[in-house]
């Protein structure tokens, strides 16, 4: 088993499980995330996990690795995981006693130790999350301000109707015959 530590380019978060763990296939849980980044930043990270997987497996082997490109957008994504709750690191590398939450849309650096594995026959890449670097959160907005801006040529709500400056007309006790449904 051959194993090297990486630090990844700064991506944006996706499907983040790293303030508490996903329990929905171990009870034990695992803290994950998938971190979009662009291609060329990230080009040195892939050559460092392809590079490590030949060396293992050799040049012709099959095996499979946790990243892949977005048809659409041309972006690495790459799958980080682990067992236990990773280091959390603010923007200047200080240690993060308490992360805040973090959701989809987070920008954030990862790292770890890249490993190679075989398993029933099959090899490829782990890779391990150690550390989480948060350079910008996206958190909850539920108790935050609007989080939208100004759109031009939209929709803009009217004011609302001036209160009646008299009381309504009392209801008489006469004869309602003329009422129609």
């Amino acid at each position: 088993m051959a194993k090297i530590k990486y630090v990844t380019p700064q991506g944006r978060a996706k499907y983040p499980w790293l303030n508490k763990p996903d329990t929905q296939f171990s009870a034990d849980g695992v803290y994950s995330t998938y971190l979009i980044m662009g291609q060329e930043e990230a080009a040195e990270f892939k050559q460092s996990i392809k590079d490590l997987a030949i060396e293992e497996f050799g040049a012709k082997a099959k095996y499979s690795v946790p990243i892949e490109t977005d048809e659409e957008t041309g972006d690495l994504v790459a799958k980080f995981k682990s067992n236990y709750l990773p280091t959390f690191v603010d923007s200047t590398g200080e240690v993060v006693t308490y992360a805040p939450a973090l959701f989809a849309g987070s920008m954030l650096a990862c790292g770890g130790e890249a490993v190679t594995y075989t398993v029933q026959g099959k090899k490829g890449v782990s890779l391990r999350l150690n550390f989480v670097q948060i350079i910008d959160p996206v958190g909850t907005s539920s108790g935050g301000g609007n989080p939208f801006g100004t759109v031009e040529g939209g929709f803009v709500k009217a004011d609302a109707p001036a209160a009646p400056t008299q009381a309504a007309p009392a209801a008489t006790d006469g004869d309602d015959d003329d009422f129609d449904f």
